[in-house]
């Protein structure tokens, strides 16, 4: 941009010349921000290896006043050029992962014509703990990007492989991130859990290897059916390879029921589905002294699935699968529409978690690997319109159209002034979702409240919804202008 252009002003926040932000500037060598007059007039560019006579007239530009966009908040906050910051570290080496993929493509290729036996699972399994050894071995891996979409995009794997090579990886990286691997009496890493999670993301899916689907994008009954059906396959599956555990095994049988709600804030209310399931093949099974093993198994998972009692690291693992999985698929080439970029798809995901996922899933999702995602972009920003639900004490849930006045460290937690008051519009189709806002069902909040989510640790509100202006366009505009009314 050249000195003579400006821009609009309702895109420009003021710029604090405090201490820490020019002791950032000179540490990294980097003035990592475009500044701008109150009109919106370029004043100075952002910068690497600024010169003295430039800190200088960042000193002259302080006596004026000075602004920059709003969207550049966590240059600030970051204060790193990309050339110093650890957080730009590229995680994943370019030619184990596709190796990988490459090993993921060869295993469901003997799954169409063989079952899963003792030697898959070892495979399998030694294939988990190496990923995991390396991703850890890393000085950055709690910091730096998941590069897993800019290497497979070039890898030329097949699409099932594709998809569980990076719902292996997004799962690892939440539960690393989620639950630190600590040492055991023996002073070695305890990385049991983190193993499960991958192991089971991993397996989830292999029981599509044994049906038949088209790639049609609207599915018919019969085979939305068929694809229910396929955790409990993929479980039993497993059951051939005594050596796969039995919390690997449950993991992979409730995968698709992430979150226990109540009422109709909840797509997966209990386990009936998968108990009636594993019933059935019990009952088939009885009568055949070869399938002892398979029923004593199916045995455990019915007394799980019956007490329907389980701890809150089970619940996140769940939760954990079902993200890695819908955000591999959004990222992924399907037959019927290109994939989405990455912070597309995190927003979708968002966009469709009041029926989901928790408050705590999605923080899980965004605030410790969505960025690293999205090459350390956050997908909410400084002067973003989001909605937020709340449920109060006679458990009436209300919805809010909020703006992002302040964010800090977690995107999820921002602090944010209320604009008004918004309808859903609920629609069940295969499932419960929020297909739209009533846009004539608005009160405004003449007070405009401000709530620092951050701080708000016991309060029920949470942002269920991104007003992105290419997602919902119509939703996006009246935001922009309610924002502006006295």
């Amino acid at each position: 941009m050249s000195e003579q252009e400006s821009i609009s002003t309702d895109q420009l926040i003021q710029f604090e010349f405090s201490e820490d932000s020019l002791n950032s500037f000179r540490k990294n060598k980097y003035i990592s921000i475009d500044l701008y007059d109150k009109e919106g007039k370029l004043l100075m560019s952002k910068k690497k290896n600024p010169t003295e006579d430039d800190f200088g007239k960042l000193l002259r530009i302080e006596l004026q006043g000075a602004y920059y966009l709003a969207k550049d908040h966590q240059r600030i906050s970051v204060g790193t050029s990309t050339e110093t910051d650890s957080k730009n570290v590229k995680l994943f080496d370019a030619e184990k992962t596709t190796e990988f993929a490459k090993q993921t493509a060869s295993l469901l290729n003997d799954l169409r014509k063989e079952t899963f036996s003792l030697e898959h699972s070892a495979r399998v399994q030694k294939s988990m703990n190496a990923v995991l050894d390396d991703f850890t071995s890393n000085p950055d891996f709690e910091h730096g990007l998941f590069n897993i979409l800019e290497i497979l995009n070039v890898a030329g794997v097949p699409l099932e492989s594709e998809l569980m090579t990076k719902r292996t990886i997004v799962a690892m990286g939440m539960k690393v991130r989620t639950k630190k691997i600590v040492t055991d009496e023996d002073k070695k890493p305890n990385k049991k859990d983190h193993l499960a999670v991958m192991t089971a993301s991993f397996l989830a899916d292999i029981g599509y290897s044994k049906l038949s689907l088209s790639d049609s994008p609207k599915l018919g009954k019969e085979e939305y059916a068929l694809i229910q059906q396929h955790p409990t396959l993929s479980y039993l599956m497993t059951l051939s390879a005594s050596d796969i555990p039995t919390e690997v095994r449950t993991l992979v049988l409730n995968h698709h029921r992430p979150f226990r709600g109540n009422g109709l804030n909840n797509n997966f209310p209990d386990t009936k589905n998968v108990f009636n399931k594993l019933m059935l093949v019990r009952d088939k099974f009885l009568k055949d002294l070869s399938k002892k093993k398979i029923i004593e198994d199916i045995e455990v998972q019915l007394k799980i699935q019956e007490s329907n009692v389980s701890s809150v690291n089970f619940e996140e693992d769940i939760a954990i699968l079902s993200l890695a999985s819908e955000y591999a698929s959004l990222t992924t080439n399907q037959s019927w529409r290109p994939a989405y970029k990455s912070s597309t798809a995190l927003k979708i995901i968002v966009n469709d978690s009041f029926f989901s996922y928790s408050n705590k899933n999605i923080r899980h999702l965004l605030d410790y690997v969505g960025a690293s995602l999205t090459n350390n972009e956050n997908i909410i920003n400084l002067g973003d319109f989001v909605i937020t639900a709340s449920v109060d004490s006679e458990k009436r849930a209300h919805f809010d159209i909020c703006q992002v006045i302040e964010l800090d460290r977690y995107q999820t937690r921002p602090k944010i002034q209320r604009i008004c008051t918004i309808k859903p519009i609920f629609k069940r189709g295969l499932k419960y979702h929020i297909e739209d806002f009533d846009t004539q069902e608005i009160k405004m909040d003449r007070r405009r409240a401000i709530t620092d989510l951050a701080s708000q640790t016991s309060s029920t509100q949470r942002i269920i919804y991104l007003i992105d202006p290419i997602l919902n366009g119509p939703l996006f505009e009246m935001a922009s202008k309610l924002s502006t009314v006295g």
